[in-house]
């Protein structure tokens, strides 16, 4: 399998972890070079894409790309941009130019409901972001909330939040989200029409009520109204569609539709909603592996899926305390128990946000090969993790499965849930001018901090668990921010 990938973004989570699980998957990628993408706010080069859409990425079967890539930029230019609506639509209706010019490639497409975080925070939003994001937030989960409702509460609560905000900044956000909605029900067109042969439509940072509720439901209005059900999908998560697509591609071309079985670590709390997200965590779960191109069942499963969820409301990881372990035995047992009759086994950990579980995993690791588990993941929000376990679930095993497996531990577990505080803790401070959105002079000493805890404290665990040897080569930080990090490992 051939295939020709657009990432979302310049990112090594975005780009090279789909690199590598096509890796796993045996497929040949062509990708355009890095430099092609931009960074964070600074968009890609557009044109230059879509003349590699038509030049290098025709010679291949499948294009799985980012449709905010080749109409905005990237994701972070979606947001902030000010191109014009008809110049949106015209590079999104340019999918049908590459379906008719090579007709045999088939098209998989990502696209993303334009979020609204809660934080006022303009890193990765306009500007106004930073002083109004919680007003923006409030006045538009509560007008939702009122709309639905009819609570009296929400109605006052969304005038006064709305009223915090200026007027010019409410009707940019307003404007901003009519253009993404206008492109999205276009894709969906395209879908509808058999230009797509999949379009995958994800939400991040959403909340139970909002403006994000209210377009994603006009989108799946669209979707049933078009016929467009067996190729367009609304679900949750963004970073990770590509690689669910990915599994999708990879499932069908073995002409499967693997068996999934899903385990909870509490399965009386499936209907809690996840933090950053706006439908109960069972619901998420079906819509993945429906996706995913595989289907959920009680038995005689092809893959087990454990999902290690939370007991109440979801926490952030890095607020994290110790618990009794003894809570984990009857999942950690059913663990031990599929592996040890055979079958294949996916950990999705999301019993917290942004980071794993440390005493889960600390479990984990005492077993050798962590259990012969396929996958693991424990990254950003929910729907990132679980996404992108099923999808390395759903790919052949073997050393370069395993291989980002332990890039995934060390990543989510060492670095997301330990590390990044760290970092802002015991360094930044040193660094005048440093911040972790900016690190600016403290980037060297971050990444030689970050190397050195890693190899003391976390790579010997790793290498007993799995009977490996793992060497650090290089530690990064994706856009100069210790949100995320780029860890190059060599594993023998």
């Amino acid at each position: 399998m051939r295939i020709a990938f657009l990432p979302l973004d310049d990112r090594p989570i975005t780009r090279d972890a789909f690199l590598a699980l096509a890796a796993i998957a045996g497929a040949d990628v062509l990708t355009p070079p890095r430099e092609m993408l931009g960074s964070l706010k600074t968009p890609a080069d557009v044109e230059g894409l879509w003349s590699w859409i038509r030049g290098p990425g025709a010679a291949a079967d499948l294009l799985i790309g980012s449709a905010e890539l080749v109409v905005y930029g990237g994701l972070v230019p979606s947001r902030i941009g000010h191109e014009p609506l008809d110049r949106c639509l015209g590079l999104a209706a340019r999918f049908r130019e590459a379906r008719r010019a090579a007709p045999r490639r088939g098209l998989l497409l990502s696209a993303s409901n334009m979020r609204l975080p809660a934080a006022a925070d303009a890193t990765e939003e306009p500007e106004y972001w930073a002083d109004y994001g919680p007003q923006i937030f409030a006045c538009s989960y509560h007008a939702d909330r009122h709309a639905r409702t009819g609570d009296a509460a929400s109605a006052r609560l969304a005038a006064e939040a709305c009223a915090a905000v200026p007027p010019a900044v409410l009707a940019d956000v307003r404007a901003r989200r009519a253009r993404n909605l206008a492109v999205l029900l276009s894709l969906v067109d395209l879908a509808a029409d058999g230009v797509l042969d999949a379009l995958l439509i994800g939400q991040d940072d959403a909340a139970e009520f909002g403006w994000t509720r209210r377009d994603l439901r006009t989108v799946e209005a669209a979707i049933r109204d078009r016929g467009a059900g067996s190729r367009a999908w609304v679900t949750y998560g963004t970073d990770e569609l590509a690689s669910r697509l990915l599994a999708r591609a990879v499932v069908a071309a073995r002409g499967e539709q693997p068996r999934v079985r899903v385990v909870y670590s509490y399965p009386d709390n499936t209907d809690a909603i996840p933090r950053y997200e706006g439908q109960a965590l069972d619901l998420t779960v079906t819509s993945h592996i429906v996706t995913a191109g595989a289907r959920r069942v009680e038995s005689d499963a092809d893959l087990w899926l454990f999902v290690h969820n939370f007991p109440g409301a979801q926490e952030e990881a890095p607020h994290q305390r110790p618990y009794d372990a003894a809570e984990l035995e009857g999942f950690l047992g059913a663990l031990a128990g599929a592996a040890s009759e055979g079958h294949a086994c996916g950990l999705a950990d999301v019993r917290y946000s942004n980071g794993a579980d440390r005493t889960l995993v600390g479990r984990l690791l005492e077993a050798p090969g962590a259990y012969g588990i396929r996958a693991y993941g424990g990254w950003n929000t929910t729907s990132n993790a679980l996404g992108m376990t099923l999808a390395q679930s759903l790919l052949p095993a073997g050393a370069a499965s395993r291989r980002f497996t332990i890039l995934r531990l060390l990543d989510d577990w060492a670095y997301q849930a330990a590390i990044r505080q760290r970092l802002a803790s015991e360094v930044l401070p040193r660094y005048p001018g440093a911040s972790a959105q900016h690190l600016g002079p403290a980037y060297r000493a971050c990444a030689e901090a970050c190397r050195g805890w890693l190899e003391r404290e976390f790579v010997p665990l790793l290498e007993r668990c799995f009977g490996c040897r793992i060497r650090v080569e290089e530690v990064g930080f994706p856009w100069q921010r210790l949100f995320n990090v780029d860890l190059r490992l060599a594993v023998d």
